[in-house]
């Protein structure tokens, strides 16, 4: 993850938002909005999805950013995986007087009324680290969920022979990012290195099910030489308690070893590349989600409106189903590069969000 150049906003105060080059595919259109309130009579506020340490972290931080910026909050929500919960949570955000909303979505499909209530009551909501399924957003910011599975078919497609036994450990398809990650990473199998056999494990990002696939696998296929996990946030530590139970957790370059790939590269992944348990992973870029999320809503609330095209922080911004979405750039982590401080699983919010430590 890049240092990013909205981090010093709260230094520079909440007008310079509007300064021309803040993203280089804005629109200086004005319309209806918060523009004549000051930032301390525009209360903001966040809907989080699920309860685990990178939604918590997103959460904490996106309200961090909106006081530090001077804005009024709303205590945030948390609708602790259930989507009917998330659709009262936003509505009852607007009704308590929230200006506008950042969101991750836990149900794309589901999320709609939600959105649309929003869109009625002509609330700005910006999404991150998910996209809902339609309804107007005023921005989506997220990473390409199919190119991080088409990252991760690369570093295990390198690292498996050719006619190898691979299980993948799907998210939940209800979410964007699982579909996209399983899409990629599969499509990409198929086309570079179609001798793999893989082996689906439908998760629901639940890490008891990814457990009780991977036991399964590894009874059905003695041969399994890599596991494909779409989030080591979720999944880690419990599928290496697996592996470890099974005497298959082994490190990289001793014989035996399975090779991991994981999405997200967390505190807990970065522990595991020392290690030599996990060889790579995708990282989310959290921190860029957090602090472009709240610069593109405290825009939108002043009527600002974006367009499509590419960006001042190395991102492009295409339009998709309808809303716009601006695709942020995802490393790939190493042994060669788990050094580095400004992967967002090396920072300390993200270490105390976790319980971790270097």
């Amino acid at each position: 993850m890049r240092t990013s150049p909205i981090t010093g906003l709260a230094l520079l105060g909440a007008g310079a938002l509007l300064l021309a080059g803040c993203s280089g595919a804005a629109s200086t259109d004005s319309g209806a909005g918060g523009g004549d309130l000051s930032p301390a009579d525009t209360p903001l506020s966040y809907s989080q999805p699920h309860t685990d340490p990178f939604q918590n972290a997103e959460n904490v931080g996106s309200m961090e950013r909106f006081a530090e910026l001077g804005y009024a909050t709303i205590p945030a929500t948390n609708a602790d995986r259930d989507a009917a919960q998330q659709i009262t949570d936003i509505q009852t955000l607007i009704n308590k007087g929230a200006k506008g909303l950042v969101i991750s979505v836990g149900d794309a499909d589901a999320i709609v009324p939600a959105i649309e209530y929003a869109n009625d009551s002509s609330v700005p909501i910006v999404a991150i680290d998910e996209a809902p399924a339609s309804g107007k957003i005023a921005m989506i910011v997220r990473a390409d969920n199919v190119q991080m599975g088409e990252l991760a078919c690369e570093e295990m497609g390198k690292r498996v022979a050719a006619d190898a036994v691979v299980v993948t450990l799907d998210g939940d398809p209800v979410t964007s990012n699982g579909r996209d990650r399983t899409n990629g990473f599969n499509d990409c199998m198929k086309a570079k290195y179609p001798g793999v056999k893989l082996v689906n494990v439908a998760t629901e990002w639940d890490p008891a099910k990814a457990a009780s696939g991977i036991e399964t696998a590894l009874n059905q296929y003695g041969n399994v030489a890599g596991i494909y996990n779409q989030s080591d946030a979720t999944f880690f530590p419990t599928i290496l308690d697996t592996l470890k139970s099974a005497g298959k957790l082994v490190a990289a370059g001793q014989p035996g070893h399975i090779v991991q790939v994981s999405v997200d590269a967390s505190p807990m992944a970065m522990t595991a590349i020392r290690d030599g348990w996990l060889d790579a992973a995708v990282a989310q870029p959290m921190t860029d989600y957090i602090d472009y999320g709240v610069h593109y809503l405290t825009r939108a609330i002043k009527g600002e409106t974006f367009k499509a095209g590419p960006t001042d922080h190395g991102s492009t911004i295409e339009e998709r189903n309808g809303n716009l979405v601006d695709l942020l750039p995802t490393p790939v982590v190493t042994k060669d590069n788990v050094e580095d401080p400004n992967l967002w699983g090396n920072k300390q919010f993200a270490l105390d969000a976790f319980g971790a430590t270097k």
